[in-house]
C-alpha cells in the first residue's frame, strides 16, 4: 500500500514538468502511474512546450489616416 502511495506521489510531483507543456499535467500524470515516473519525464521532456503569448491588436496607421 506504500508503495502505490509513494508511486502517485513522485508521479504528481514529475506531471508538474508537464504543466507547461503541449502533454499537460493530466496526461503526464497517466503517464507516469502505468508506465513509470521515469518513463514519464522522458515522454514530457520530448513534449513540446506551450507558448504563453499574448496576441494584441495593432491598428495599422494607414487605417486610421483613412477615417479621418
Amino acid at each position: 500500500m506504500e508503495k502505490i502511495v509513494l508511486l502517485v506521489i513522485i508521479s504528481a510531483l514529475v506531471a508538474l514538468i508537464g504543466k507547461d507543456r503541449k502533454i499537460g499535467y493530466g496526461w503526464s500524470l497517466v503517464l507516469c502511474i502505468f508506465l513509470s515516473p521515469i518513463i514519464g519525464v522522458i515522454i514530457i521532456l520530448f513534449s513540446k512546450k506551450t507558448d504563453s503569448v499574448d496576441f494584441v491588436e495593432v491598428k495599422n496607421e494607414n487605417e486610421t489616416t483613412k477615417e479621418l
